[in-house]
């Protein structure tokens, strides 16, 4: 169902006009009857870090610049 409300309806029905949008029905939000914004649902981002602990824990030193012997060997 499409809902479309002015200004004045719309700052003082926000919360019901979000949970609208939310739900997936489209709100468009008019300025002296004409179209002006519409409000959509965000999709949700995923959790950076998200089981982290499950993962081994690396060491920076792994990280550390390979030797030349070490860059021979690998042929670089």
């Amino acid at each position: 169902m499409e809902h479309v409300v002015n200004m004045h309806e719309a700052k003082s029905q926000l919360s019901k006009l979000v949970a609208l949008a939310q739900r997936g029905e489209s709100v468009t939000i008019s300025i002296h009857g004409r179209p002006a914004v519409k409000l959509v649902p965000i999709k949700p981002q995923p959790v950076i870090g998200l089981m982290k602990e499950k993962w081994p824990q690396v060491a920076w030193t792994s990280f550390a610049a390979i030797t030349e012997e070490e860059a021979a060997e690998w042929g670089l």
